[in-house]
């Protein structure tokens, strides 16, 4: 997983040149992640199955903000 989200910063950083605060880039990134997976989603998908993936990537954010902060920030 983490390296998604390393992967997933990279793509980011290429829309987001600001720095910002901490609240303000983790708020951002959720937001980028949560249009992230309802644009690659496969319509055939389990609903639930999809909805589980994203409630995990968003309470992997949430449990790793200064890292993920960091990562931005570099």
């Amino acid at each position: 997983m983490e390296d998604f989200f390393k992967e997933l910063i990279v793509v980011y950083k290429t829309h987001v040149r600001v720095k910002q605060i901490k609240k303000k880039a983790i708020e951002n990134f959720s937001l980028f992640y949560s249009s992230f997976m309802d644009e690659h989603k496969d319509p055939k998908q389990n609903k639930d199955k999809y909805l589980q993936l994203k409630r995990i990537g968003l309470q992997y954010i949430l449990n790793n903000q200064d890292l993920i902060y960091s990562e931005i920030n570099r």
